[in-house]
């Protein structure tokens, strides 16, 4: 089981966070954000849980195949491509792994992550845990960077994407398809804030739709 220091954690997000993949880009073609070592991390604190077999050799978010033995992670708004150190609160271990894929949609879980990850953590058979969730992004550069996305379907199949975005389109003219490697993203979008987005959920979610938030490496528009 790996233990990070804070002045470890300082060194690997320094050159894992702040320095993804500078010249590369995620399937969709889309460049991984990244930044100078911030003065503040991003930090949130709340229930981790964990999946496996179901998943195992299926697309995940990113296009790739989620690996249920890697060290990898699903987060509802953190961008894609994003390593992270997640230390279970009651153990003090910490595992480091990286979002590619959506998730948790249970209610008040803020990660889920994989396998693998659970069981260096050691709570496969608990099921969840409470950990913090920290890496160098700020939230600042989160908000001023990003922007969130309403999102109701991801499907395989274009003409099922554009077929909801067209019958949304009359009461959501922000309505886009936005396409992965691996599938084709419905969202309503982007909006400048957190609530804001939440606020449309909640809406979509009393008129029948499933919907959720998210956050991804798409840039908000330039002011007017």
């Amino acid at each position: 089981m790996r233990r990070f220091p804070l002045a470890l954690l300082v060194v690997w997000c320094t050159m894992s966070c702040s320095g993804l993949d500078r010249s590369q880009t995620d399937r969709a073609g889309r460049p991984y954000l990244h930044e100078p070592a911030p003065t503040a991390f991003y930090t949130e604190q709340g229930i981790a849980s964990w999946y496996g077999k179901e998943f195992h050799e299926k697309p995940t978010a990113t296009g790739e195949v989620y690996d249920m033995y890697a060290m990898t992670a699903a987060h509802k708004t953190l961008p894609l491509g994003t390593w992270v150190v997640v230390t279970d609160l009651g153990t003090q271990r910490s595992v480091r792994v990286r979002i590619n894929d959506r998730g948790p949609f249970v209610k008040d879980r803020i990660i889920d992550l994989s396998y693998g990850a659970a069981d260096e953590l050691g709570f496969v058979e608990k099921g969840t845990t409470q950990v913090e969730v920290r890496c160098t992004y700020s939230e600042e550069t989160l908000r001023e960077k990003l922007g969130y996305w309403v999102q109701l379907g991801a499907y395989q199949d274009s003409d099922l994407a554009g077929d909801l975005a067209v019958r949304l389109k009359e009461d959501y003219p922000n309505v886009r398809v936005l396409s992965s490697e691996a599938y084709h993203h419905v969202r309503i979008g982007p909006f400048q804030s957190e609530p804001e987005a939440n606020q449309l959920k909640e809406l979509l979610l009393e008129s029948g739709q499933r919907a959720f938030v998210v956050r991804d490496l798409l840039s908000l528009p330039a002011p007017p």
